[in-house]
């Protein structure tokens, strides 16, 4: 239950960021929200809410968010400007690891721990 209420919660979010990205692309002041970044807020956060109505979803959904983002903050330590599909600064690739890591939390150690609780049974 609790993978399928951060997928919902975090489509949510990325769904608002990447319509907010078009109306303000500075992003509070700290971001860089350009048109590529925001076509890919836009699909995490759809992706996000379709996963939220199945438990395997949820988690597939948690574990692939988890590898692209964290994947996305290492190019973006190493390349700042991601091949030149989009600029990434400090505060980008600081947000895309916590994401990441996150998402990853609940894609991999949640799944491992639900799994134990159903053999158990």
């Amino acid at each position: 239950m609790a993978v399928r209420r951060f997928a919902a919660v975090t489509g949510l979010v990325f769904l608002l960021l990447g319509v907010y990205g078009y109306i303000d692309p500075n992003g509070f002041g700290l971001f860089h929200l350009g048109g590529a970044h925001n076509v890919i807020h836009l699909i995490v956060g759809l992706l996000g809410l379709a996963a939220a109505f199945g438990e395997g979803y949820a988690y597939r959904y948690s574990q692939v968010v988890g590898v692209f983002y964290l994947l996305l903050a290492v190019l973006g330590v190493f390349t700042g400007d991601l091949f030149g599909l989009m600029h990434l600064g400090l505060a980008d690739n600081v947000l895309h690891f916590v994401v990441g890591a996150i998402a990853l939390y609940f894609g991999f150690v949640l799944s491992e721990a639900a799994q134990g609780a159903r053999s158990y049974r």
